[in-house]
């Protein structure tokens, strides 16, 4: 599991607009080791936690997800921020291609996601850490057949319950959900054979650690979110079985 960088902003940052909610720019990051492109934005320090916390596990099953990095913001950049100290943003690492929303009207791009060899692995973790808001903006397309997947302040809400669904599931919505009956029950055999194993035997203790978490976060805060994935993977099946709204979910395969 990698642990997280943490940088610093460094002067001359442009803003980003791409119908991003949280204020965000494209800049430098210097780290210990390099100097990076990468786009910060102005986040929480719980959505900062969620963002680290669903980077390092994603990329540790294999997802692709741009290399996380905790921002150091300072007076520097902005004049708001009083010298002498610094805010913490969340940096995510130029992946170096756009986003899906300017493909979003191609058939033949929608076709390529559909295709994409990680596609159910990507909803399934979407399902897993309960990520809404997996819409065209935080899907990157090279245009070709790579994809990257970005932004997860949404996820690992704590109000939900661990077998509560989230609002939505836009991977699974388009990809999966209008297969037949017996697709769906291959699917959560699949899954439950497969994918369900790596988030059981995932070293969640280690997760505090690879973020420094305790660094901007209380350890009751902490504990709660890796609760809520420790506690919500013994219920991915039905998780899963509800969101592909499967009819029989005993049907012998």
């Amino acid at each position: 599991m990698e642990q997280v960088k943490i940088g610093l902003m460094l002067p001359g940052a442009t803003s980003f607009n791409d119908h991003n909610v949280n204020p965000t720019w494209k800049c430098h990051v210097k780290t210990h080791d390099s100097v990076v492109v990468a786009y910060v934005k102005k986040v929480t320090v719980q959505e900062l936690y969620a963002e680290c916390v669903c980077a390092v596990i994603g990329r540790s099953l294999g997802l692709s997800i741009p290399k996380p990095i905790i921002v150091k913001v300072t007076h520097t950049v902005f004049e708001e921020i009083p010298e002498g100290e610094y805010a913490l943003a969340f940096g995510s690492e130029d992946a170096g291609y756009p986003s899906f929303r300017r493909y979003s009207k191609s058939e033949e791009a929608l076709e390529k996601l559909k295709s994409y060899s990680r596609a159910l692995d990507i909803g399934v973790f979407d399902e897993w850490i309960a990520n809404w808001d997996r819409n065209v903006g935080n899907i990157l397309y090279d245009g070709g057949d790579k994809f990257s997947f970005i932004d997860h302040e949404n996820a690992l809400d704590l109000s939900l319950d661990e077998r509560d669904s989230a609002k939505d599931n836009q991977i699974i919505r388009v990809i999966y959900s209008l297969k037949s009956e017996f697709e769906k029950h291959k699917i959560i055999r699949d899954i439950d054979v497969g994918i369900t194993r790596q988030y059981k035997d995932f070293p969640f203790s280690l997760i505090s650690e690879k973020t420094y978490a305790s660094s901007y976060l209380s350890q009751e805060q902490i504990i709660k979110v890796i609760e809520f994935l420790e506690n919500r993977t013994e219920h991915i099946k039905i998780l899963m079985n509800r969101r592909l709204g499967i009819q029989q979910q005993e049907m012998a395969l």
